[in-house]
């Protein structure tokens, strides 16, 4: 496996999938709009990339913050693979904010299988939390 990326930008071809992908992936109160996104196309200090394999679009990844795999794709190795290419392109070490597992959530499965592939790729806890606008997380 061997995935290529692409910038996005507003007339990126795949503007739908990466839309219907970020719908998907994060919760509403976490989401943040392809709008916004691509309000950064023009700086050099974050980027919106897609992943491909091959032809087929994989997903997403906005700087170090956002990252999301097709439903269909996940547990695949295409997000272990996209973390190693944004540490290569950023050339410094990612922190992460993830969902915490110790507050009521609709989505508790989905927040511990993100918390376990974080895990899983390297990342450990920093025992640090943040919160802001009244979502809290847990910093990897």
């Amino acid at each position: 496996m061997s995935l290529t990326s692409q910038l996005i930008t507003d007339v990126f071809p795949d503007l739908e999938k990466v839309e219907q992908l970020n719908k998907e992936a994060f919760p509403e109160e976490e989401r943040v709009s392809l709008e916004e996104f691509l309000s950064y196309q023009d700086r050099d200090d974050a980027h919106f990339f897609a992943f491909y394999n091959e032809e087929e679009f994989v997903g997403f990844a906005f700087y170090i913050s956002f990252f999301a795999i097709m439903p269909h794709l996940r547990s695949h190795g295409y997000g272990k693979e996209i973390i190693e290419k944004l540490i290569d392109f950023y050339q410094r070490t990612m922190i992460l904010e993830v969902e915490r597992l110790d507050e009521d959530c609709d989505n508790l499965e989905q927040r511990k299988a993100r918390m376990e592939f974080y895990k899983q790729n390297g990342f450990k806890t920093a025992n640090a939390f943040l919160e802001y606008e009244g979502l809290s997380f847990e910093i990897l």
